[in-house]
């Protein structure tokens, strides 16, 4: 975007965008303590119960990747406020759910609602930011809206005790419906042209092949991914293990995701407070490396020390602080390669990072059951490709912060 299309741009203020932002991680996490309970409700296995996290990302991913592109070409308030639509008709779905099956289609609606919504914030801020100064406000936004994934575990486990998990979904049903009311009010169009010499759908759609034959696009796509990819699989799995395998109830396992939010939320501030300064390539490396190094410290306490729920997430919160450091600059890295296709890149990028996660969802759900510490070892796997595909990345032609 030039300087003289930018200054026509309302920036948006922050509070709408992390409410845009935190529909995701609520919808994502909340469930997470009552996933046991589920399956004994309809009488299905772990597996089978956690089929509703793994169609919700793989939802998420195809929203995304068509959401992206119809806000380059209609403009990012119209899509954004009709995927709220659909975000809180899925919630009061999942209310009246009496099968699995129905539940999982109540989820679909969620998530290609939340996902929208997750996308399009980022690339709102790309609309009205430089390249480093995205990584910074994207920072800042989850910093801020990190609080959601950190008490949603917590309210859910609360939820399901006191009134069963049904209630989890009337509270995301009022969570949407505010959330739109909001946005209709406070947000503004930001994508210049959208509309006028926008091109068309098809055209539109023609900007994946240019993302993905770009070395750059990528590995940020890929640093992205296998960072999300990591901390699904630990989403997935950590419920079973402290609720199964160390006999602990939901309650505790909310309380104790406290602190891997806590640590996320240390990894994005350091990331907005210093992201301009220190630079978004080398943010990401230094993010990777301590994923890494936390992964490979929680499977040393594995095999040395008992498992607890405290030697289980301690450990987790340098892995929950290296993601906090590598996603932001991870995003805005993607969505900087093609500024004037940022809801192609964020959709795109935004499909593959989900897409790779209900995937992960899918192995440590199976192989936690047959090998609980395999959770450390997934996770494990997935930061150091990520570390992989950043450098993988760097090493094709630099890309300009064209603006």
């Amino acid at each position: 975007m030039n300087e003289d299309t930018q200054k026509y741009v309302v920036k948006p203020g922050i509070f709408v965008l992390v409410a845009l932002s935190a529909l995701q991680p609520f919808a994502l996490n909340v469930m997470a303590p009552a996933l046991p309970g589920m399956a004994l409700s309809f009488d299905v296995d772990y597996a089978t119960i956690q089929l509703t996290l793994t169609f919700y990302l793989v939802a998420v991913a195809i929203a995304q990747f068509f959401g992206g592109p119809l806000s380059d070409r209609f403009g990012r308030r119209p899509v954004i406020l009709t995927s709220l639509v659909l975000f809180s008709f899925g919630a009061f779905a999942a209310v009246f759910a009496h099968s699995v099956g129905a539940l999982i289609a109540a989820r679909i609606l969620q998530a290609c609602g939340a996902g929208t919504a997750f996308a399009l914030a980022r690339a709102v801020i790309r609309d009205t930011s430089g390249r480093d100064e995205s990584a910074s406000r994207i920072g800042y936004v989850t910093m801020v809206m990190v609080v959601v994934p950190m008490i949603a575990p917590l309210c859910g486990g609360m939820l399901d005790e006191q009134f069963g998990w049904r209630s989890i979904f009337v509270v995301g049903t009022i969570f949407g419906a505010a959330v739109l009311l909001y946005a209709s009010l406070k947000l503004p169009e930001t994508r210049a042209g959208h509309g006028v010499g926008g091109g068309s759908l098809r055209h539109v759609l023609s900007a994946f092949p240019t993302l993905i034959r770009n070395r750059g696009f990528l590995g940020y796509a890929g640093a992205l991914a296998f960072c999300s990819a990591s901390f699904f699989g630990f989403l997935a799995a950590a419920p079973y293990v402290i609720v199964t395998v160390m006999d602990r109830s939901p309650d505790v396992y909310g309380a104790y995701f406290a602190l891997s939010a806590f640590g996320y939320m240390v990894g994005n501030f350091v990331s907005g407070r210093f992201g301009q300064r220190i630079g978004t390539d080398r943010m990401v490396l230094i993010g990777s490396i301590i994923s890494s190094f936390a992964i490979f410290s929680e499977l040393v306490v594995i095999f040395t020390l008992p498992w607890t729920p405290a030697s289980f997430f301690i450990p987790l919160m340098g892995n929950a602080i290296g993601n906090g450091l590598t996603m932001p600059g991870a995003t805005a890295g993607a969505l900087s390669v093609r500024p004037d296709l940022a809801g192609s890149a964020a959709g795109f990028a935004g499909a593959f990072q989900l897409g790779l996660g209900a995937a992960m969802t899918v192995a440590t759900s199976h192989a936690v059951e047959i090998w609980p510490p395999s959770i450390a070892a997934i996770m494990l796997a997935c930061a150091v490709l990520g570390m992989i595909c950043h450098l993988a990345g760097r090493t094709g032609s630099p890309q300009r912060d064209v603006r």
